[in-house]
Parts: structure tokens; C-alpha cells; sequence
């Protein structure tokens, strides 16, 4: 089984590196990545990460893999979103708004389109924070092995997840801030950037 995965640094490459070789019932996941301007060719692929966020490349992304897709119930798409998508939460007002338009598309291609491949939307909390409760990398690689193991064992799947972790997202929130404002603190008293 072939899988594609947009980036390859940080997040991308966590993936890449827990889930290059796995077994999904007698196959054996193979996973490549590309840059998010790639031309891609889609029909040597099963699965496609769309994990890189450059603006609104992802839902560009997200539809090209679609039309090249729609008609293969043995095609899975999985989005890299983030709970910053949902109304109202986050401040980062660009990246909620590219991240909304990501989830948006999903939701209409999957249930306003007769599209017969799976699309899969992983919306993720706080990844990797050295200071703040947060999910780390290897939480994503586990649950993106499972949704893939049920879609292609089992022909199940799930079109949407949201990944945080436990702790209370005011409380997260909170220290963030807290941690923002002693990092503005310190660079307006030192002169020097964090």
C-alpha cells in the first residue's frame, strides 16, 4: 500500500517515520512525501496525508485529490485540520479561517457529492508545546494507523476526529497566554527576541 504525505518536517515526519512499514492487514504501508506545489501522481497512490499547511493549499490539495479519486472506494484522503476550524475559539483569525475553508470542502464532499472514496478529517489540538498539556506526535501516528487499518479492513471510517489532549482547553489556553506575555515581557526589558 502506497500512502503520500505533504511535508516532511515535524508533524510530517513523525508520521512518516512511526508508520513507514506497518502492517494494515497483509499490507504493508509505504509511505513517500511531496511538497504541497508537487505535481502529483495520483493513481500510484492509496492514501493521501494532507498534512503541510501553506496558506490554502490544503483545500486546493483536497480537491485536486478528489477529482482524481471521487470514483475508487479503495482511494483515502485524510486531512491534517485543527480545532482551530471550529467558530468562535481560535485568534489566529488566517489560520482558523484557512483551516475552516479545509474542513468546509471535506464536509461537502462528503455529504453533498457522490464521491465513493474516503475523506477523512483529523482536526488536531495543541501538537508538541514544551510547557503547556498537549498531544505529542506519536498520538496522531496512532490514531491515523487506526482510521487507516478500519477504512481498509473493514470498509468503515470515520469522516471527522478531533485529536486534543485531556487537560481544559481554558486552562491550556491560559498558560499559553500567560507564557505569550512573560515572552513580550522579557523582550521589550532585554531588547532581544525569545
Amino acid at each position: 500500500m502506497r500512502a503520500l504525505i505533504t511535508g516532511k518536517t515535524r508533524l510530517a515526519g513523525a508520521i512518516m517515520s512511526d508508520m513507514h512499514g506497518i502492517k494494515i492487514g497483509n499490507e504493508t504501508i509505504e509511505f513517500e512525501s511531496c511538497r504541497v506545489e508537487s505535481e502529483i501522481p495520483w493513481k500510484y497512490f492509496d492514501v493521501f496525508v494532507n498534512c503541510a499547511h501553506v496558506d490554502f493549499k490544503q483545500t486546493e490539495l483536497l480537491n485536486e485529490a478528489y477529482n482524481e479519486w471521487k470514483d475508487d472506494n479503495r482511494k483515502l484522503i485524510i486531512n491534517i485540520s485543527s480545532r482551530a476550524a471550529k467558530p468562535n475559539i481560535s485568534k489566529g483569525y488566517l489560520y482558523a479561517a484557512q483551516k475552516a475553508a479545509l474542513n468546509h470542502l471535506a464536509d461537502n464532499l462528503v455529504y453533498n457529492s457522490d464521491r465513493k472514496c474516503g475523506i477523512v478529517t483529523m482536526n488536531l489540538g495543541l501538537l508538541e508545546h514544551p510547557e503547556v498539556p498537549c498531544l505529542d506526535y506519536a498520538d496522531v501516528s496512532r490514531t491515523l494507523e487506526r482510521v487507516i487499518h478500519e477504512f481498509f479492513n473493514y470498509g468503515l471510517y470515520l469522516s471527522e476526529i478531533t485529536l486534543q489532549h485531556p487537560e481544559n482547553y481554558i486552562e491550556n489556553q491560559k498558560l499559553k497566554q500567560e507564557l505569550k506575555d512573560l515572552e513580550e515581557d522579557f523582550y521589550r526589558f532585554t531588547g532581544k527576541e525569545v
